[in-house]
């Protein structure tokens, strides 16, 4: 939680820093980026279940039959063993 939080910050601190001087990061890609990091967590955490796992890919914007939400459907598979 604090290195989220961290990241938060350091994200924050380049955007007003490199205000005039280059294209700053989006709040669309800061969320975006947000997100990922939020999906690769609850892959490392043994106590995530598929369930959650699965409405966190449907939060990010996949529908159950995208490709996208079956790739990562199989990440989650694949770090806990299966197939």
């Amino acid at each position: 939680m604090a290195e989220e939080r961290d990241d938060e910050i350091e994200d924050l601190r380049k955007e007003e820093t490199s205000r005039g001087r280059k294209q700053p990061k989006t709040a669309e890609s800061l969320e975006r980026l947000r997100r990922i990091r939020k999906l690769a967590r609850m892959l490392a955490d043994p106590d995530c279940d598929q369930r959650t796992y699965m409405e966190a890919i449907r939060a990010f914007g996949f529908s159950d039959e995208s490709a996208e939400f079956r790739e990562l459907l199989a990440l989650w598979q694949k770090s806990r063993g299966g197939s």
